[in-house]
């Protein structure tokens, strides 16, 4: 039979097999979490790209200056303005998915993969000297990381 002390460091040792339980079941929620965020997120930025997509897809006379760019036309002040403005939804797509990783709330993968198509988006479609014009709008170490794509080209 065990005696008073003997049951004690039994209940110490049940205690402390639930503490440990516990946090291994809080630890799981976390990470559940911060998955279901990561993919909140991800889906997030998916909707709004397709949201310009789509506006562009609606837009005809935008349509026609994106073409026009892409056949190295020269555009009017009017149409250079509607395809900066266009090429800044692009950037602040990439800024939201730039500040979610940096928060750790969008995964490795997903940054590395949106970081990708929206950097060929903007820096294959927005001339250097036009992006030093918006520049300033833009979170500094953001800013420091589009800088870098242009260096990359």
């Amino acid at each position: 039979m065990l005696d008073l002390s003997n049951w004690a460091a039994l209940a110490e040792i049940i205690a402390s097999a639930a503490v440990v339980i516990s946090l291994l079941l809080v630890a799981y929620s976390i990470r559940r979490n911060t998955a279901e965020i990561e993919l909140s997120n991800s889906n997030f930025l998916y909707q709004l790209e397709t949201e310009i997509g789509a506006d562009v897809s609606r837009d005809a006379t935008l349509a026609t200056i994106i073409h026009n760019f892409n056949q190295e036309e020269t555009l009017t002040g009017a149409e250079k303005i509607q395809y900066v403005s266009l090429q800044e939804r692009y950037l602040g797509v990439l800024e939201i998915a730039w500040t979610q990783h940096r928060n750790g709330t969008l995964s490795n993968i997903d940054w590395r993969d949106w970081d990708k198509y929206l950097s060929d988006m903007f820096t294959g479609g927005l001339p250097e000297e036009w992006w030093l014009e918006i520049r300033s709008a833009y979170k500094p170490e953001f800013a420091e990381h589009v800088d870098s794509k242009y260096v990359q080209k």
